[in-house]
């Protein structure tokens, strides 16, 4: 009698486990676009104070001169908030589950500003800006609030179980935002929309008619 229950515990806990997974994959990642509105603002006051009060006219134009208006900092440009659910091990049997643990995290996608290379073809009338390849930024930012969990080990539930939690959902956040590749995507998209939005408006001041050309991955 004492095994089927078990039995029946253990069966209960899995569909629970199943019914959360199944419900999180509904709305797994749930998308934040951030378009940096302060570098974009930043780049915009820059172009006004140097360029704002003047005609246009012929500018001696380098490619150091655009590359210190895009040369900021390393700045995420995108983020995602990511609904997951980590699995705990049991330490003495690796092939044992404790818990599962649902949590709440977000991550940042962007590329290191520094590493942007930009060259200029006045034959050609064209500048081209080589961004890096978009990564992840700093580790993911688990919401240590957010922690629900569900036992299949009831010794597993310590006082101390936050602090072996914790670093296991922040794993499980890593691993699954590097398999998906829309956030790197959408960041790629909101890189090239900071980019017009600086250098644009200094073309537009310019005598010549330039053509601005952004690629990826071109920066070794």
């Amino acid at each position: 009698m004492e095994d089927n229950n078990a039995l029946n515990d253990m069966v209960e806990v899995m569909m629970t486990v199943e019914a959360k997974k199944k419900k999180m994959s509904n709305k797994k990642w749930i998308i934040i676009c951030l378009i940096i509105v302060i570098v974009v603002a930043a780049g915009s006051f820059i172009t006004v104070q140097i360029f704002g009060n003047q005609e246009k006219k012929a500018e001696i134009l380098t490619t150091s001169t655009l590359e210190k208006m895009v040369k900021i900092s390393e700045l995420s440009t995108f983020q995602a908030v990511y609904n997951g659910i980590a699995k705990v091990m049991n330490q003495e049997n690796p092939d044992q589950v404790d818990y599962y643990v649902s949590y709440m995290a977000k991550v940042n996608a962007g590329f290191d500003f520094e590493k942007i290379k930009v060259t200029l073809d006045k034959e050609a009338k064209k500048i081209t800006v080589s961004i890096p390849e978009i990564g992840f930024i700093g580790e993911p930012i688990v919401d240590i609030g957010t922690l629900d969990y569900i036992f299949l080990n009831d010794k597993a539930e310590t006082n101390t179980i936050t602090a072996q939690a914790y670093p296991a959902c922040i794993a499980d956040a890593k691993k699954e935002s590097e398999e998906e590749s829309a956030i790197k995507d959408l960041a790629k998209q909101n890189a090239k929309n900071i980019m017009e939005a600086l250098i644009n408006p200094f073309i537009e001041n310019l005598d010549t008619v330039y053509e601005l050309d952004i690629i990826f991955g071109g920066v070794s």
